[in-house]
């Protein structure tokens, strides 16, 4: 096995803790709140994350980008330190004020605030921990955060009191152990030095990372905000059934971040150390989207036959919404997490201007059809505006590429499998409902599963090009 695919399985149970918490937090807050909290806690929880990542995600990606070539790396390390601590109590603060805005709670500024700057600490120190490949490390620190925040949230629910801002506050401690925890790792791994002993070299650092994060923001902030325009829209017009919307939406997007992140994490930094070889890596680009299309649609699938009849058994309320709103929320996720991919070739040519314009047009237009759609056609006219958006950006970044672009190995080929594997779970689907119907609907999921892993194995098998990740080095 190549080095490429140890340390990509490595990254599987980093993602894998928290999106499998993640799911048991929509499941366990989706149940528990009354109807309306779910959105303000889903607001919340986005307006803290667009600042975090807009203010953390900058200096952190420009750490991964910058880690392998600088020489005094304690130094350099220190000196990011020193940067996200003078940034994160602004950006704490902007959150927190804008939040205000769509939800209306006693003391429910200090829980942003604390959420963001929490967040923001726990962002940037895992990109450290990524440079270094301090995989173990970033592993101890996300079963640190989960088991923290769900113990906690439990424990208020049980004896305090249902409050969206005490789901807050779980989640303010569960960050703040895992930051703890991770800056003890990182200034014994990367032996900081004080950031104030050198101005010159202070100002040196700050000024490499600002060249290449200061249009990364904007992209950052343009991505969030095409992406989340339907959380905004559905707390301002109050539409019915926003709350399981944005559940499943949540529920998508940690799943997404199980399927896509580890490879992310591996692909990111391969990308970048093959640039500076002379080569552009665009077979492994190939290969990734061969690999998220193919594990998007067998996901679809298994939520389509079997899983949303469980989150509603689960949680003991009906989804209400049409299926197509779902898909388009699904289809959404999976445009977002796809395009992070077929961006590489504008990143590692330092074209973050030309991504920050493409975001946040594609962010000003989701805005503005969200907007329209809610107004005229409710949760349907809010799901497609934001799709839209997403559509219009993904075909840009896409064509950015498309020279260099096998469109069959990247696109039609894998999406010839996913179709083939959704064919075979309806037909299998629809025999076991022939033969129990829908009251033994526990045996006909469980034999569905069963049946539909064989169908997944030989769809990976044969859909994905395993060959470029076996033949990748880092």
């Amino acid at each position: 096995m190549s080095v490429f695919l140890q340390k990509l399985l490595l990254y599987v149970p980093v993602k894998m803790v928290p999106a499998v918490s993640g799911v048991f937090l929509v499941f366990f807050l989706y149940r528990s709140f009354p109807e309306g909290q779910y959105i303000s806690y889903s607001v919340s929880v986005f307006c803290s994350l667009i600042a975090a990542q807009l203010c953390a995600g900058w200096v952190g990606n420009s750490f991964i980008y910058y880690y392998s070539g600088v020489k005094e790396r304690g130094s350099f390390t220190s000196n990011c330190i020193c940067m996200i601590l003078f940034i994160a109590p602004i950006a704490s603060s902007l959150a927190a004020i804008v939040s205000v805005f769509f939800v209306v709670g006693e003391g429910f500024f200090v829980y942003v605030w604390l959420l963001c700057f929490s967040q923001i600490l726990f962002f940037f120190l895992s990109s450290t921990c990524q440079a270094g490949f301090l995989v173990k490390q970033q592993l101890v620190a996300v079963l640190l955060q989960t088991l923290t925040q769900i113990g906690l949230v439990m424990l208020f629910f049980r004896y305090v009191d249902i409050d969206f801002r005490y789901a807050l506050l779980a989640s303010v401690a569960g960050y703040t152990a895992s930051v703890l925890y991770m800056l003890f790792c990182v200034l014994r791994f990367y032996k900081v030095s004080n950031p104030f002993s050198s101005v010159e070299l202070f100002k040196h650092d700050f000024k490499l990372v600002y060249q290449y994060g200061a249009a990364l923001s904007p992209w950052i902030l343009g991505m969030l905000v095409m992406a989340g325009a339907d959380r905004f829209a559905i707390g301002h017009y109050g539409v019915e059934y926003g709350d399981s919307y944005l559940s499943l939406k949540d529920l998508f997007v940690g799943g997404a971040g199980l399927l896509s992140m580890p490879l992310l994490m591996m692909v990111h930094p391969f990308v970048i150390n093959k640039f500076r070889e002379g080569k552009f890596a665009i077979e492994i680009i190939e290969s990734s989207s061969s690999l998220l299309i193919v594990a998007f649609s067998l996901l679809w699938c298994v939520l389509y036959f079997v899983g949303f009849e469980f989150f509603e058994r689960m949680t003991g309320k009906k989804i209400g919404t049409s299926i197509i709103i779902i898909f388009y929320a699904f289809l959404g996720v999976f445009l977002n997490s796809t395009a992070v991919y077929f961006q590489k070739r504008l990143e590692v040519h330092r074209r973050m201007k030309l991504l920050a314009y493409l975001s946040l047009g594609a962010a000003i237009m989701s805005i503005g059809l969200a907007w329209v759609g809610g107004m005229l056609w409710g949760l349907y006219g809010i799901s497609l505006g934001v799709l839209l958006a997403q559509f219009i950006y993904f075909g840009f970044v896409v064509a950015s590429m498309y020279k260099r672009l096998n469109v069959y190995k990247a696109f039609t080929f894998p999406m010839i499998v996913s179709s083939l594997a959704f064919s075979v779970g309806y037909a299998l689907h629809l025999s076991l409902q022939l033969e129990w119907g829908d009251s033994l609907w526990w045996k006909v999921s469980i034999y569905w599963i069963v049946g539909f892993s064989i169908v997944s194995l030989i769809s990976f098998w044969k859909g994905v090009r395993w060959g470029e990740f076996m033949k990748a080095t880092l």
